[in-house]
């Protein structure tokens, strides 16, 4: 009774192990009929008019490996390089709303201590601001205060 079952283990080892490698050896035939309709079959077909494909054994897939690139930085020297540069843009930024801010400061003041404020229109004529331009004006230059100006200060 032992040797009986022990070969029968051993013949269902066999069988599950290699029906691997017998499905990796199937062909399949491929090919087209009169009417345009594809067709597929482990028999091959009485014609000639056909095309052999072969299975390919995946029951594992395979583990992509990655490519490796020296030349590529870290997750934290990235970080350490965004946070560098994101330092820098605020710091420029920052520049740039405290000239912003000196300029609609002294436009306000311009625009307070004269009564006729000359400019330059787009097609290069100076002329005078009218009390409602010069309004305008003095509008948008507080408009601008509250935008590059520090409320801190």
């Amino acid at each position: 009774m032992n040797i009986r079952h022990s070969a029968s283990i051993v013949f269902w080892f066999a069988v599950v192990f290699s029906t691997n490698v017998i499905a990796k050896d199937i062909a399949i035939y491929r090919w087209v009929d009169d009417n345009n309709v594809v067709h597929f079959s482990q028999h091959q077909p009485q014609h000639n008019n056909y095309t052999q494909l072969t299975t390919v054994a995946s029951y594992r897939a395979k583990e992509k490996e990655l490519p490796k690139n020296d030349d590529m930085p870290s997750i934290d020297e990235q970080l350490s390089q965004f946070e560098k540069e994101r330092a820098d843009v605020l710091a420029k930024n920052k520049v740039i709303a405290e000239k912003n801010c000196q300029a609609a400061q002294l436009n306000i003041k311009t625009l307070n201590s004269f009564d006729n404020v000359m400019f330059t229109d787009p097609d290069g004529k100076n002329r005078a601001l009218s009390s409602k331009e010069k309004k305008a004006q003095l509008a948008l230059s507080k408009k601008h205060i509250n935008i590059y100006c520090d409320k801190k200060s």
